[in-house]
């Protein structure tokens, strides 16, 4: 109808739906004919990640506006405020892996567990702590059989900002398990705080983490694990990459540019982060 009306819009294409693997092949279908129909439709189409803009590029023959998401601002939380939240949860700072994902095939929580169990790194005082569990599906349900074995801990959402923190900071290792998509803002949170990241080898994974992160394959992530165990402190390379690229002036810069029919032409600020 906007179309209809010609009223000028930009739309934010925000992700590849048709590729995730909850989706039966009629909402597939509908998503990738949904894809093409606004790529004919609408002038103006945004994208969140160079990969994304690529494909677009290659399967529509759509041009479409980079512009990413930026880095949200970490919360402060005092040391007490940590010791707290990780002793009411029963971890120990430095002695877990962390993924917090919705618990979809699409993200990897199962297999991240279950790689983690055969890896043994139990053994040496690791644990897998999964957060994001909210509804009893199949997927989810077989994760949560998972809690209590061998280092696994199965927690619920929670969208706690002292929690998260707490949760990220102190872990050994995030895992990003995200295979679909572009620039995911959960990645962009752990770069932000973590210590360490891994992720699932893809195009969009690899555009935002660079070579500050170390990638598995997504059959076969117990070496990316091991990996991870014995990888040195990577914050500081990871939070300067993150603020450095992913910026939230940048980003409202560009969409007022769109708004006032320029280019988004998105260029993040060359100053250190404050």
């Amino acid at each position: 109808m906007t179309a209809l009306a010609r009223i000028p819009m930009t739309v934010n294409i925000d992700g590849i739906e048709w590729r995730r693997a909850k989706w039966s092949l009629p909402f597939k279908l509908y998503y990738y004919v949904s894809s093409c129909l606004v790529s004919l439709v609408c002038e103006s189409l945004v994208s969140d990640s160079r990969g994304v803009q690529a494909l677009y590029r290659r399967r529509f023959f759509k041009r479409t506006s980079y512009v990413p998401y930026g880095v949200t601002p970490t919360p402060a939380v005092s040391e007490e405020q940590q010791k707290d939240i990780l002793e009411s949860l029963g971890l120990k700072a430095g002695g877990y892996f962390l993924q917090i994902t919705r618990f979809e095939p699409d993200n990897l929580p199962l297999e991240v567990a279950t790689a983690f169990v055969n890896s043994e790194l139990s053994l040496r005082g690791l644990a897998m702590v999964c957060v994001g569990y909210k509804e009893p599906t199949p997927y989810a349900q077989r994760l949560l059989a998972l809690d209590g074995v061998d280092g696994v801990r199965v927690l619920k959402a929670t969208y706690a900002p002292d929690v998260l923190v707490t949760l990220r900071s102190n872990c050994h290792c995030y895992v990003h398990g995200n295979c679909v998509g572009g620039t995911n803002p959960a990645l962009l949170e752990a770069m932000a705080t973590c210590p360490r990241v891994i992720a699932v080898n893809n195009e969009f994974n690899q555009e935002v983490l660079g070579r500050d992160g170390v990638y598995f394959e997504r059959g076969n992530i117990e070496p990316g694990l091991h990996a991870a165990a014995a990888l040195g402190v990577q914050s500081e390379a990871l939070r300067l990459r993150a603020h450095r690229l992913y910026q939230w002036d940048a980003v409202a810069e560009s969409y007022m540019r769109l708004g006032e029919g320029r280019p988004a032409a998105y260029a993040p600020a060359t100053y250190p982060p404050r």
